[in-house]
């Protein structure tokens, strides 16, 4: 997963532009030629501010990736990698998957060895509704966590990357996943054994609802707690930051607050 987001230097180097320019790509298969495809979209967008022209120069630029490549390598023989990537600037965004050289623009993606669980989980979840950016990124979290517990080749850190039209752009904070992740793995477990005494219909309805009561009230006992160790976590990673004189206020996904870009910040050209 990378996230690249504004401001830029404009192209004389004399300003900055494009303030609300992010964009955020991962990939499963070949891991240098996802970087490659990765820096050479980022440098094929940084200076564009509509999100129509920059999602044509993505596409071009990895038509001509594979284009390039396949006269370096031996007919047959050149990486071809899954990709997911967005955009977003001048308050639009879109979404796309690439195979290869091919790309389609999709309102939902998954891809890598764990993307049959990732829909399945995403299905169930999600069902017919729209869901917010907080819980989207619960979802990503939850769907992380079980690839890495249930895929045999899934691990590492969990990424989550968030594109906002009309807020600041980039990787969610760290601290977030990881008590996310803790909490979940509680919260899965308790509302599984919640599931299997609802549909118990053998046992007493006061059985039940007792049961179901202890279940809710361990649930909201664990998330004050991820809640307080969160912020606590949160608190001394600012005040590290702090020491460096680079902290900014920060919403509850770790991403920068921001005022609106002023009437002086001006737009990329291209």
């Amino acid at each position: 997963m990378q996230c690249f987001h504004g401001p830029v230097a404009s192209q004389d180097s004399q300003s900055l532009v494009n303030h609300d320019l992010a964009l955020a790509i991962c990939g499963a298969g070949h891991g240098p030629f996802i970087d490659k495809i990765a820096s050479q979209a980022w440098d094929a967008i940084r200076h564009v501010s509509n999100v129509w022209k920059a999602s044509a120069r993505i596409e071009e630029m990895i038509k001509e990736t594979y284009a390039d490549f396949s006269h370096i390598y031996q007919a047959g023989s050149c990486p071809e990698v899954d990709l997911i990537y967005g955009v977003t600037v001048g308050g639009a965004s879109r979404l796309f998957q690439a195979t290869g050289p091919i790309v389609n623009e999709r309102s939902y993606a998954s891809n890598g060895i764990g993307y049959y669980l990732a829909d399945f989980l995403t299905t169930k979840m999600r069902g017919d509704g729209w869901l917010t950016i907080r819980q989207t990124v619960t979802l990503a979290a939850y769907i992380l966590l079980q690839a890495k517990e249930h895929v045999e080749g899934c691990g590492g850190e969990s990424h989550i990357a968030v594109l906002r039209e009309s807020e600041s752009s980039g990787l969610v904070n760290f601290r977030l996943i990881e008590h996310l992740e803790e909490y979940l793995k509680t919260a899965d477990r308790f509302t599984g054994e919640m599931l299997l005494t609802a549909a118990d219909f053998s046992i007493p309805d006061s059985e039940a609802a007792e049961s179901m009561t202890n279940s809710l009230e361990t649930l909201r006992f664990g998330r004050e707690r991820e809640i307080k160790k969160l912020k606590e976590d949160r608190e001394f990673d600012q005040s590290i930051t702090l020491g460096f004189g680079t902290a900014g206020e920060e919403d509850d996904l770790g991403l920068p607050v921001e005022a609106a870009p002023s009437k002086d910040h001006k737009t990329g050209e291209s």
